[in-house]
């Protein structure tokens, strides 16, 4: 029915408007009506203490010409005042005295009035949809009923009555009305007009264009969506950027090794390479193979251990034993940089509970890391200690460091904030994606932080925990 959030909006509320208004008229008619009867009732009451008084004077004294005159003079000064038919009978039903000779009260309400009860009831004319009020009360004489007071109250007051305040009403409703549909106009275009920005930026991310982006200018939930849109659009246009980078980086990885397969093999074919150095260049094929191996063999690992299925074989393990593995491994990289390397384990044997074959590779990426980013001639220190149930693990090295604007991103697959490395640098950017990948698996944390040393170079730490046996 509706197309629109705007138009759903814009008349559910009028809808809504219009509903309450409607109950509150027909309240306020109501309570109208009552209070008009409740005010009658107490001025009739009113009226006939002082009739009744009268009556019974009148009752005695009938023969007064003067006092009948006065009689009468006062019953149309309370019809007057009350705006209603006053009449007077006795307990024969007879018609004592009246305001107006015309006036007929059912006798229904005569019987009940002469029996000594009071009667307040809307009866119907001849006139459609129109009732009188009549009110009715007992005269007492010395503990004893002898007549009664009647006073029809005419359908037209109460018409007029009601008609004046519908004025009133109608007036007061119609410039509410128009003030609350202003309001609602101007309220569903502040909620509609952000999400359709927000629709229109979708379509265009979805069209390529990542850099697109909402304006958040107040603090309700549709802003924290513009926001959380922002965000996703953020998380995108960087993934996008990682993408195109990966492709890059994937095609030169892929395309260095290859040519140098195919040349060196070209070369074995065609004679150009002569025999004696044959087996040098077919160990150079071998190696570049490996690097496409290892390649692919990331790129695999990287797949499975993004999937679900992915589960971990927890064990108990001496961390430090691990950690002397990973640098005796790494002792010729070391030497051949002139490295110092200060290691601090705060116990010679540390246990831990993971899965030794990947925190293995965690600590073989991270020092490989630190070796190939650090100055020569400079030190690399390695610390582990215990901190509550958990064991630290902390390496920092001395380098060109991690710019600011990167430290967000280097745990992100594919990235690689040396854009301009050597070819000794080279890589898919997968390192410290696995180190994060499974640290997490661990339910495990690590943090980066790079810190200027002099204006050539920064100390950088990369520190994470493991669970402690």
């Amino acid at each position: 029915m509706f197309k629109t959030i705007f138009q759903k909006l814009f008349w559910t509320s009028t809808a809504i408007i219009l509903v309450v208004i409607m109950v509150i008229s027909v309240s306020m008619f109501g309570l109208l009506n009552n209070y008009i009867v409740h005010e009658r009732m107490e001025a009739s009451q009113k009226a006939s203490k002082s009739i009744e008084y009268l009556t019974t004077e009148f009752a005695a004294e009938s023969d007064d010409f003067r006092f009948k005159m006065a009689y009468n003079s006062t019953l149309a000064s309370w019809s007057m005042i009350l705006g209603a038919k006053i009449t007077v009978m006795d307990m024969e039903q007879n018609v004592f005295a009246a305001t107006d000779n015309s006036e007929i009260i059912p006798g229904t309400i005569i019987n009940t009035v002469l029996s000594g009860n009071n009667i307040n009831k809307f009866v119907k004319t001849s006139e459609k949809r129109s009732h009188r009020h009549i009110i009715g009360m007992p005269i007492y004489y010395q503990g004893s009923v002898l007549g009664g007071i009647f006073f029809s109250y005419p359908p037209s007051i109460m018409k007029s009555t009601m008609q004046e305040f519908s004025h009133i009403i109608l007036i007061s409703l119609l410039a509410a009305i128009i003030f609350a549909l202003i309001l609602i106009y101007f309220g569903s275009r502040s909620v509609s007009k952000p999400l359709k920005e927000i629709n229109d930026a979708v379509l265009e991310i979805a069209s390529g264009k990542f850099d697109k982006r909402v304006d958040v200018s107040a603090a309700d939930e549709v802003a924290q969506l513009a926001s959380s849109f922002n965000y996703m659009a953020d998380s995108l246009e960087h993934l996008e950027d990682m993408r195109s980078s990966f492709i890059s980086d994937i095609s030169h990885e892929l395309r260095t090794p290859m040519t140098s397969i195919s040349g060196f093999v070209s070369g074995i074919l065609d004679g150009t390479i002569p025999k004696e150095k044959q087996t040098e260049y077919l160990e150079l094929v071998l190696e570049e193979s490996n690097r496409l191996v290892r390649l692919t063999n990331d790129m695999f690992e990287m797949t499975k251990m993004s999937s679900h299925g992915y589960k971990l074989s927890i064990k108990k393990f001496d961390f430090a034993e691990t950690i002397r593995l990973c640098i005796i491994a790494a002792e010729s990289k070391i030497e051949a940089k002139n490295l110092d390397l200060n290691i601090d384990f705060e116990q010679e044997n540390i246990f831990v509970l993971a899965e030794p074959d990947s925190i293995k590779r965690v600590i073989i990426n991270l020092l490989d890391n630190a070796i190939k980013y650090s100055f020569e001639n400079t030190q690399i220190d390695i610390r582990v200690f215990s901190e509550n149930t958990h064991i630290v693990f902390e390496i920092s090295n001395i380098g060109t460091g991690i710019e600011e604007t990167d430290l967000p991103y280097i745990f992100d697959r594919f990235y690689k904030s040396d854009k301009s490395r050597s070819r000794e640098k080279s890589g898919a950017g997968l390192g410290l994606f696995f180190v994060k990948n499974i640290l997490a698996l661990h339910s495990q944390q690590i943090t980066a932080k790079s810190i200027n040393i002099d204006n050539n170079s920064k100390r950088t730490t990369f520190t994470f925990t493991l669970e402690k046996a």
